[in-house]
């Protein structure tokens, strides 16, 4: 996605600096080539070496640095091939420098000698967000053309529940990915997303599941967005974010979620079935909780009868070609997984599925296969499924 994009990231002295780390990482893996240029005060908070490690260039502390004997003046000869300078997180102060014009450290005086794009993430405690020197600060930093995201309302480090947060990785990954128009091969195109483990009810408050997280999923949803999708994502996680401009549509059940696919189905181009689907419901939940009992110091024993749920897959493919919809589908097997997951993309007329065993069930990797209508074959060693979507999505893009 960012390949042959050089991308600065400034870090300022908050708290939330830690969060710097996974922009940087995220980044790394998308392609770009990425340095890091701290402030002092950051240096306290999270060691350069970490930065260094993640970026795998130095980290600019100093512009006289020996280190950076490399960079002939360092501010001007890598500002100059920079595409891209995000502040992650960026405090009160830099952003008072950057309004002022100030140039007193590494980070902004690099900010001063680029003409990239600039896209800055706001963290702070929120009296000081709203101190009416910093909101005229952010004014007259948009009015000069400066991006901002975030930040966000929740818990912060200060003790206070209220604006302040830097915005997640992810929705910063995402608009940097906008800026510098990154592959938009799915623009004009409508993906239709699903994601987690559905639960089925036992009573009100016992359900039966599986261990899907639904990372996968969101990572689907979000790398098809960065790649110009209109983007709906139908959710069982219970507790992941939503996806920067993604509302997941949130279900439970089996039934709640062929309900809502089929509510979204018509207007997708593509439909990529990430979900664990539970194969089997209680077929009489209890109306209230069951207790347990004993009579004459022996349990009683409670049989849960079960019936298999809606088959989603199924009933979408009977419906697929009134539009030549591209259908998505995957396969965990614990057995014979190439022969299973072939035999699951005949029967539920699917043009591509995604095989894959248990071992990444709530991981942030994946190890997978992918196998197309025509029989091919492609095995993909193990990564991070942010990657691995963009994978998949090579393919879907190719097809629709």
């Amino acid at each position: 996605m960012l390949s042959g994009k050089t991308i600065i990231v400034g870090v300022s002295s908050s708290i939330a600096a830690y969060k710097a780390c996974e922009v940087v990482s995220r980044l790394k893996k998308l392609g770009a080539d990425v340095w890091v240029a701290m402030t002092k005060e950051a240096g306290n908070l999270i060691a350069p070496l970490t930065f260094r490690t993640l970026s795998g260039n130095p980290v600019i502390t100093d512009l006289f640095a020996p280190e950076l004997n490399s960079l002939p003046v360092p501010h001007i000869s890598l500002t100059k091939k920079a595409h891209l300078i995000i502040i992650s997180p960026c405090t009160a102060n830099i952003i008072a420098k950057l309004a002022q014009g100030l140039a007193d450290d590494p980070l902004t005086t690099m900010v001063l000698a680029s003409e990239a794009p600039k896209l800055i993430a706001p963290a702070m405690n929120p009296a000081m967000w709203r101190n009416p020197l910093v909101v005229e600060n952010t004014a007259k930093l948009k009015r000069l053309g400066f991006q901002l995201i975030g930040p966000e309302s929740g818990c912060l480090a200060c003790g206070d529940s209220d604006i302040g947060r830097m915005s997640e990785p992810d929705d910063i990954i995402s608009r940097a990915v906008g800026l510098l128009g990154g592959a938009q091969d799915l623009k004009g195109r409508h993906v239709l997303v699903t994601a987690g483990g559905t639960k089925e009810a036992i009573d009100p408050v016992r359900f039966i599941s599986n261990r899907s997280s639904g990372r996968m999923g969101y990572a689907l949803a979000r790398a098809a967005r960065e790649r110009g999708a209109d983007v709906t994502l139908i959710s069982a996680s219970g507790y992941l974010p939503d996806p920067l401009d993604i509302k997941a549509i949130k279900v439970e059940s089996a039934a709640g979620m062929l309900e809502a696919v089929l509510d979204f189905y018509n207007n997708a181009q593509a439909v990529i079935m990430a979900a664990a689907v539970a194969d089997f419901r209680p077929k009489h939940p209890k109306r209230s909780k069951i207790k347990k009992v004993e009579r004459r110091k022996l349990k009683v024993e409670h049989r849960i009868e079960l019936e298999p749920t809606e088959d989603i897959l199924k009933a979408i493919a009977q419906q697929k070609g009134r539009n030549s919809r591209l259908l998505v589908g995957f396969a965990l097997e614990t057995e014979e997984l190439i022969r299973n997951a072939k035999k699951k993309l005949e029967e539920k007329d699917l043009d591509l599925i995604v095989a894959n065993d248990q071992t990444t069930l709530d991981g942030e990797a994946i190890k997978f296969s992918l196998i197309s209508r025509d029989g091919r074959i492609d095995e993909y060693p193990l990564q991070s499924k942010d990657r691995a979507a963009h994978v998949i999505l090579d393919r879907v893009a190719a097809a629709v």
